[in-house]
């Protein structure tokens, strides 16, 4: 074999190799995307959980400087506001277990994507 045969098959062995790892780092960005746009999800999701609290407790604040506010809690929960506000932080809780579930869905399938491209680049 001449020295030009050794260095086209370097050559090709070396586009490879270039390949696989171009492959791989593209797979892995996509999944750090989609990881980031899930994460921006959760904050939005828990955003909007803490601005529901926010909303009650400034009720029940309205209500005690009004004197409205009543004297157990059976009545306080009654208050259309307040029951309206926690149906809405009970949603908001089931999206957040489904985001959390899909980012760890996530995390698993990026794991063994780049475990496969480690084998093929070995």
């Amino acid at each position: 074999m001449t020295i030009w045969e050794k260095v086209i098959v370097n050559m090709e062995r070396g586009t490879k190799r270039i390949a696989v790892s171009a492959a791989f780092f593209s797979e892995r960005v996509r999944a750090e995307i989609a990881l980031v746009r899930l994460r921006i999800r959760l904050h939005d999701v828990q955003s909007l959980i803490r601005e529901q609290e926010a909303q009650i407790g400034r009720t029940i604040v309205s209500l005690r400087k009004n004197g409205k506010l009543p004297e157990d809690t059976d009545a306080l929960l009654r208050e259309e506001f307040i029951v309206t506000a926690l149906s809405e932080i009970e949603a908001r809780e089931k999206d957040l277990d489904d985001i959390r579930h899909e980012i760890a869905r996530e995390q698993t399938a990026f794991r063994a994507t780049e475990k496969g491209a480690e084998e093929r680049a070995g």
